[in-house]
């Protein structure tokens, strides 16, 4: 036996007894005294009417969960679920008031009796159908929640790797316009470029489905990175590492220190006469890493903000944080936190 099918026999059966107990209440109210039924039919009657009350409810509650869902239209699912319940109580009154004989109670008696009973079937039906509310409401609820969670999570996700893929294409395109520059300007260092970027790129088909990566994986990383630049630049270009040993484990998207560097590498002039410093240090009290760079402004460079824009967006995507900018007339650092 199924669980549905006992669920089922297990409110049929509950049901009945309210209708017996219910017919018995209004026969002790009508004649305290006597009984004033004849026969059991008035009982086989309000057993089946009383059922066919639940039973119809229970459908009316489905049908309405498929067309008017709690979650979105409260107020319209109230109104056709009262206007509903109240149409099949009538009918149902009607119909067994009809088939009832006149003979199987005292004349008398007759008219305040189908009151009475209509009366209790209604409440019936009220505390039924506030059962049926609260239960399909809150699992609906719940469901829609739970849900709603689900789609919000695939969004965020979906978000984030579309945000990540704008940055590969980027970083590629970089690279091949350096190793261009490497084949045109220093042929005896290009293939080792060629080598090197290989060794990055490589890194970065690893890592396009990574949410995040230890911080020792991306400074790693970002080393080679800067040596790509610094084949072309020489000694223009400085990488200061001032990370905390004990924050190496944390966590952070990957790419972040390359889409900062590659900001400090565009938009500041690197010259042996002018070097450019780029100095990484960490703060294990507030979970922060800082790059900082000094400022020496290219005045043709035109931005519009991607890269530092779309790592604000992963990071509000992963965590909820954000970083932070700072900018003065000789230094711009990000900030930003180190995951867990």
């Amino acid at each position: 036996m199924s669980n549905k099918f006992r669920f089922t026999l297990i409110r049929l059966g509950i049901v009945s007894i309210l209708a017996l107990l219910t017919l018995q209440f209004v026969n002790f109210i009508l004649t305290p005294t006597q009984n004033p039924l004849n026969d059991s039919y008035p009982y086989i009657l309000a057993i089946i009417g009383f059922n066919l009350l639940s039973e119809g409810n229970i459908l009316i509650n489905r049908y309405l969960d498929r067309k008017t869902p709690w979650f979105f239209r409260i107020v319209p699912r109230v109104y056709k679920q009262v206007s509903l319940s109240l149409l099949w109580t009538a009918i149902v009154g009607f119909a067994m008031f009809t088939v009832l004989p006149r003979d199987t109670i005292h004349p008398n008696l007759h008219f305040r009796g189908i009151v009475l009973t209509y009366a209790f079937g209604a409440i019936f039906v009220l505390i039924f159908n506030s059962i049926l509310f609260l239960r399909s409401f809150f699992s609906n609820w719940r469901n829609s929640l739970i849900e709603n969670e689900k789609l919000k999570q695939e969004k965020l996700k979906s978000e984030y790797r579309v945000l990540q893929n704008q940055m590969n294409p980027h970083f590629l395109f970089n690279s091949l316009s350096v190793l261009i520059s490497e084949i045109r300007y220093n042929p005896d260092k290009a293939e080792e470029f060629a080598r090197k970027m290989a060794d990055v790129y490589r890194y970065v088909l690893q890592r396009r489905d990574d949410e995040t990566i230890t911080l020792e994986k991306e400074l790693k990383f970002t080393e080679k990175f800067i040596f790509l630049h610094k084949i072309r630049l020489g000694e223009a270009v400085f990488l200061e590492n001032q990370i905390e040993p004990e924050l190496l484990k944390s966590r952070i998207p990957p790419f972040t220190l390359q889409i900062l560097v590659e900001n400090a590498l565009k938009h500041n002039r690197a010259t042996e006469k002018e070097p450019l410093h780029i100095n990484l240090k960490t703060d294990a009290e507030k979970m922060m890493l800082e790059v900082r760079n000094n400022r020496q402004e290219k005045k043709t460079t035109y931005s519009a903000g991607t890269g530092l824009n779309n790592l604000s967006d992963r990071y509000r995507l992963l965590s909820g944080k954000t970083i932070k900018i700072i900018e003065t007339e000789i230094e711009f650092a990000v900030q930003i936190p180190l995951l867990d």
